[in-house]
């Protein structure tokens, strides 16, 4: 087999349970194993190995000896710690963006959001965080500093189990003011306003953690109540 192929059967691998981790077909606290990922993703054995170790190092999955493959838990303090990062890195990576991003970057993140209203329409809550990973990752790129643009992705991809489950419990109407946080942000970007981005990016990130930790908490009350009674 030539090596690109390789390189992309192991590409697939990675995204395909990347994106089952994130939309919950791979839940929160179940195990998994290898030979199970292969006959649900296919990709091969290899494939599969090279995923889960890269997702280990990411902090998408946990492997114990023992215990084998696992999710972590959705819980309140790694929802603290991510998004408390994200803060810090991509905040205070938006005056760089704003400063580097060129006219494909900018067109990239406006193009990340289209069709936005008819997918709150439907309900559509995948594509809605699909829409969100896009606009991070020309975010990321437009740094155009490939260890930013690494830490920035992989903190997305952490949150973005969280953003799906906090997306489902929002109504229409926050879902498209978070939204419209983005799209500031792009403007600012495109206006070359870094203190702007900056207070924008942050506005963006800062507020959408406080839902996500009621419902979280609410979800755990009714879990323990459940085991409890």
């Amino acid at each position: 087999m030539a090596k690109k192929e390789k390189e992309s059967l192991r590409a697939d691998a990675y995204d395909q349970i990347l994106e089952a981790i994130i939309f919950g077909d791979l839940s929160p606290g179940s195990r998994t194993d290898e030979k199970m990922l292969v006959r649900r993703f296919g990709g091969g054995l290899a494939s599969v190995r090279d995923a889960l170790f890269r997702l280990s190092l990411e902090g998408l999955i946990m492997r114990q000896p023992r215990i084998g493959t696992q999710v972590p838990e959705l819980g309140l303090t790694a929802l603290h710690n991510v998004f408390e990062a994200r803060t810090m890195i991509e905040g205070g990576c938006a005056a760089l963006v704003a400063e580097r991003a060129t006219a494909q970057d900018i067109a990239a993140m406006r193009s990340a959001f289209t069709d936005y209203e008819q997918a709150i329409e439907q309900r559509d809550f995948r594509s809605l965080v699909q829409m969100d990973r896009k606009f991070h990752r020309a975010i990321a790129a437009a740094t155009q500093n490939t260890e930013l643009e690494r830490q920035i992705i992989q903190l997305h991809n952490i949150s973005s189990r969280f953003w799906y489950f906090g997306i489902r419990r929002l109504d229409a109407n926050a879902v498209r003011a978070d939204i419209q946080g983005h799209q500031r942000v792009i403007d600012a970007i495109a206006k070359r306003d870094g203190p702007a981005a900056t207070r924008e990016v942050r506005a963006v990130l800062g507020h959408f953690p406080e839902d996500v930790r009621l419902f979280l908490a609410g979800s755990l009350t009714l879990t323990e109540e459940h085991v409890n009674g």
